[in-house]
């Protein structure tokens, strides 16, 4: 079976937060009764955003850009656990217990923040955002399910073709170049980090995707994939991503 990604004609959601025709292209709209009463935080790369609101569980839900979750266990075990991207949520509680977790901005953005308690008062009234929260945090489990089955059994090539194609789905443009346009969210620590790897390794990694011509790097946070048959068939979970995804896959045009 051919693998091919559709082309579509409308502003992508990147991950720099740019302006586009909906806010959470991978699921449905955050609803307006929520949003209203949400605060609004501007985020700005590096940023790092407190997990509780005064102390209180918070519910944030990503609104544009992107943000990564870590948690540091005991001994300075320290993992990349998560991407967020627009649509997606996350609760205060998501984080295992006696670990520092951290929430961090890798690209600059908007998200939005209310207290845990609120969120359910509001749902209680409102089953709508009962729903919309359950439908997230499925499609969130989802992908998590083929993040840890790519680190735990994909060898370094399937883990970071397994990467690449997800950011290409999620927030891919058609480049005027040809190929698919895309960036970088993590720094190579925090992406070695996410995937497993060892730096050293990720770097023979890329630098053999780039040998290949699959891969190039128009700038150090942007990605280009110039052949995404190719990409998808180096992962064996690409039917997965690109079923998850459906009508959102990469091909979107600048």
């Amino acid at each position: 079976m051919v693998m091919t990604s559709s082309l579509k004609t409308r502003n992508p959601t990147g991950l720099t937060g740019a302006a586009s025709d909906r806010t959470a292209p991978a699921g449905e709209a955050i609803p307006a009764a929520l949003a209203a009463h949400a605060a609004i935080v501007r985020t700005r790369r590096g940023q790092t955003i407190s997990l509780t609101l005064e102390g209180n569980e918070a519910l944030f839900i990503v609104q544009s850009g992107a943000l990564m979750v870590d948690v540091t266990l005991p001994e300075d075990l320290r993992q990349v656990v998560g991407l967020l991207y627009p649509g997606d949520v996350l609760r205060s509680d998501f984080a295992p217990p006696h670990a520092a977790a951290h929430l961090s901005a890798v690209s600059a953005g908007e998200v939005l923040r209310l207290r845990w308690s609120n969120f359910l008062a509001l749902a209680a009234d409102d089953p709508e955002l009962g729903r919309f929260f359950d439908d997230a945090a499925a499609r969130q489990t989802a992908r998590r399910s083929i993040h840890m089955a790519a680190v735990g059994r994909f060898d370094c090539q399937q883990r970071v073709a397994t990467f690449l194609l997800e950011l290409a789905l999620r927030t891919g443009v058609a480049a005027p170049c040809g190929g698919i346009e895309f960036e970088m969210p993590l720094s190579r620590t925090d992406m070695a980090d996410y995937l497993g790897l060892n730096a050293d390794t990720l770097s023979r990694t890329m630098s053999r995707l780039r040998a290949s011509g699959l891969l190039s790097h128009p700038d150090r946070r942007r990605a280009l994939i110039r052949d995404f048959e190719a990409l998808a068939a180096r992962t064996p979970a690409a039917k997965s991503l690109m079923a998850l995804y459906g009508d959102t896959r990469a091909g979107r045009s600048r």
